[in-house]
């Protein structure tokens, strides 16, 4: 669990840093974890309303912090 909360503090931290960022971005940004659980704590970041999903085109998601 201590490492999942970490991922998330840094995925929290890394998008107040840069604002928006793509999904293979931030998987970039954040190199100590997999893909997997990249993708895993955005999708809980999601479902709780702190990250925002874009999809502009069919290329990549585009990731936000959601506004307050």
């Amino acid at each position: 669990m201590l490492r999942t909360d970490a991922l998330e503090s840094a995925i929290r931290q890394e998008l107040a840093r840069v604002g928006t960022c793509t999904l293979e971005e931030l998987n970039e940004r954040v190199p100590y974890y997999s893909w997997n659980q990249v993708f895993s704590a955005v999708d809980r970041l999601s479902r709780a309303g702190t990250v925002t999903l874009q999809r502009p085109d069919s290329s990549d998601y585009i990731l936000s912090l959601a506004p307050r």
